[in-house]
């Protein structure tokens, strides 16, 4: 494995730009992979790359790469602490790292070419809306597959009930704890719905909070007096009807 000796902290500097007509360039800090933290990846054979750009894909770094360097087997983007975008460059062979580790700083890599084309900007949203819109075609087929496995599970079913409910050879009939819905399901009576009903006004009126606040408790105060009241007077005026209708009249 070659190792670089002078470099600013064992790292290496490429160049990168995004096709071969471009004339902006990235600068890439790369060095073979000591990292504990990460020790899935292999150390012989993996490089690690700082300050790729955000626009950047997995199969474009690949690319880039392997011309210049030999196959890569996979591409790993990791986000560190500081959210930087990391990258781990893992090659099939040993020698591949050595070659990349060994490459002259004027060298540039290229992430676009013909024959894999990066896509970026309006055209990578575009191409990201056509591929999340579902085919209307298809979505028909995958709709009305659906409804006729479903249609043919709910036949097997009620056929399968049907043949229980008329009981075997032997004529014993299996009896099933689950509740039917649907048109087997029992239509609920006025008096059942009455009593569901009342509970559930019962239940709002448990709910509500009365005398809690002052103003509540002065209100029913004042609704009680007012209660006393009238039925005082109501009393009274029985009271005089009764002695105007008595037949007896000591007075």
């Amino acid at each position: 494995m070659t190792i670089n000796k002078g470099s600013l902290g064992g790292f290496k500097t490429l160049w990168l730009r995004y096709e071969e007509n471009s004339s902006d360039r990235n600068q890439l800090f790369i060095k073979a992979h000591t990292d504990k933290k990460y020790s899935k990846y292999p150390k012989d054979r993996t490089l690690f790359v700082i300050n790729i750009p955000p626009y950047a894909t997995e199969e474009s770094v690949n690319c880039a790469f392997s011309k210049k360097c030999g196959p890569v087997e996979s591409v790993q983007f990791v986000k560190s602490n500081k959210s930087e975008k990391c990258t781990y460059v893992i090659f099939e062979k040993e020698s591949s790292l050595d070659k990349a580790l060994s490459l002259s700083s004027n060298v540039v890599l290229t992430l676009s070419s013909k024959e894999k084309p990066l896509i970026t900007g309006l055209n990578k949203w575009c191409r990201e809306y056509n591929n999340s819109v579902c085919n209307e075609g298809e979505a028909k087929k995958y709709i009305q597959q659906f409804m006729e496995n479903y249609d043919a599970k709910v036949t097997e079913r009620l056929i399968k009930e049907k043949l229980d409910e008329e009981g075997d050879a032997d004529g014993w009939v299996k009896v099933t704890g689950r509740k039917k819905r649907g048109e087997f399901a029992l239509a609920r009576k006025e008096s059942t719905i009455n009593k569901l009903q009342e509970k559930l006004s019962t239940g709002n009126r448990k709910k509500q909070l009365k005398n809690f606040y002052p103003f509540q408790i002065r209100e029913a105060k004042r609704q009680n007096l007012m209660e006393l009241r009238k039925k005082f007077d109501l009393d009274k005026e029985k009271l005089q009807q009764m002695k105007q209708n008595r037949t007896f009249k000591p007075f």
